[in-house]
């Protein structure tokens, strides 16, 4: 059953402070393991499988979380960033809405989506894939509110503890199957767990057991509250689907490998801008309404990034013609340049992370929705217009193309929260890649 919640009464700066401090820590924690699990396997199963194996499955990984998010319907942000504890009939409600959408994502994607994108790609694989990734997606149907209520409360580490046993199950799963010679058997395997095994440690250590009920008037004040960020996550999909659907389509399935192992592994370095973004939405949250706390809190995590996360990940995109041939072997050459690209768009998207996070805490959600809106446009006319030629290399120059569309969120920053000094930031950054390309 749920837990009733708490009332409990506003915190101070000072208590926030506090809290974001520990939760970055519990954050930072738990990327450090997740990151050594995931590296680890992550190598054995490229250098064992190849670009084209991991091409399709990544295809079915990017429709896992396309159906994670829209199963979460906007729930879980809207929860975090709420003012005041969410109700049970909310909660109720809410569950009854994801139960729904997950049965018929599941439904949809194993009967229709694996036998059309199995003809459509000639990879018979896919059909177990996706299959897979139907089955594990309909678990977060159970985990997105416990989660939520977990991160809401600012409770890091049992958030830690949830996401990391994702990350344990999969590899647990898959790379030993993939060692033994049947990593097609192991990847979909890996793909139901990561679903399932999350998903009961989530409602067992935030003491919540979904139940099926709900109220008419808490359907429709949610339908009202959610609606801009299902419109900012609908465009999100289009984001994450392009290189499956036109690299994949255009340029074949190592190719598409190729691309996104590159972005995988640069996006490793994204941890330090997860926790930032993750902790900043739940902080700012709490002092949304006290406009010279919220900017300057916003000010510090800007340049507290910018210090730990530029010189990290230019540093590693800086050195990949070294690494990448070593640990991935020659199956993957031209990956490393890939990564060198790539690493420009990521690193702009992690500074804007924190803008969306501000935005989102303090109800601007249809500026983002419209910011996702021309990026997406840009990202599929750029990418659908080189993928032929290019291959991977598409896709970060579709991203950095893309990426423009981000000057919306420092102008409905500058227009709505308060001022920022960018000039710093920018210097820095055209540093950084003066020694990058050296």
């Amino acid at each position: 059953m749920f837990k009733k919640p708490v009332n409990s009464s506003p915190l101070d700066f000072t208590s926030v402070k506090g809290l974001a401090i520990k939760g970055g820590k519990a954050l930072l924690l738990r990327h450090v393991i997740g990151f050594s699990i995931n590296i680890t396997g992550g190598i054995i199963m490229a250098r064992a499988l190849g670009p084209q194996v991991l091409g399709l499955y990544f295809i079915s990984y990017t429709l896992m979380v396309v159906f994670r998010q829209l199963i979460d319907f906007g729930v879980g942000t809207h929860l975090i960033r709420l003012p005041y504890e969410p109700t049970l009939s909310e909660l109720k409600t809410a569950f009854i809405i994801q139960q729904f959408i997950g049965a018929v994502c599941a439904l949809t994607a194993i009967l229709v989506i694996s036998p059309l994108a199995a003809g459509w790609y000639g990879h018979g694989e896919l059909l177990i894939f996706i299959a897979s990734a139907a089955a594990g997606s309909y678990f977060n149907s159970w985990q997105s509110i416990p989660h939520a209520r977990l991160e809401r409360e600012m409770d890091y580490i049992r958030v830690g503890v949830i996401e990391i046993s994702e990350i344990a199950a999969f590899n647990l799963v898959a790379v030993p199957l993939t060692l033994s010679g049947d990593g097609v058997l192991g990847l979909a395997l890996g793909n139901v767990a990561r679903g399932l095994v999350p998903a009961a440690i989530a409602v067992y250590v935030a003491g919540i057991r979904p139940v099926f009920s709900a109220q008419r008037e808490a359907f429709a004040s949610i339908l009202r509250s959610l609606y801009p960020i299902i419109g900012a996550n609908i465009v999100s999909w289009f984001i994450l689907l392009a290189p499956a659907a036109l690299v994949g389509s255009l340029a074949g399935a190592k190719a598409l490998g190729v691309a996104q192992l590159s972005y995988t592994i640069i996006g490793y370095t994204m941890f330090i801008s997860t926790i930032f973004q993750r902790v900043g939405l739940s902080s700012l949250s709490k002092f949304q309404d006290n406009a010279e706390k919220f900017n300057n809190s916003v000010h510090h995590a800007l340049r507290l990034l910018f210090v730990i996360y530029i010189p990290f990940t230019m540093g590693v995109a800086s050195i990949s013609p070294w690494w990448v041939p070593l640990i991935y072997g020659a199956q993957w050459a031209g990956m490393d340049k890939v990564v060198l690209y790539a690493s420009i768009p990521v690193t702009l998207s992690a500074l804007l992370s924190i803008l969306v996070s501000a935005l989102v805490s303090k109800g601007f959600t249809t500026l983002v929705f419209k910011q996702n809106v021309i990026y997406v446009l840009l990202y599929w006319a750029v990418m659908g217009a080189l993928a032929a030629a290019l291959g991977p290399f598409s896709v970060p120059l579709a991203h950095i193309t893309a990426i423009s569309a981000g000057y919306m969120l420092i102008r409905g920053y500058s227009k709505h929260c308060g001022y920022i000094a960018y000039r710093p930031l920018v210097l820095g950054f055209f540093s950084g890649l003066a020694v990058m390309f050296i």
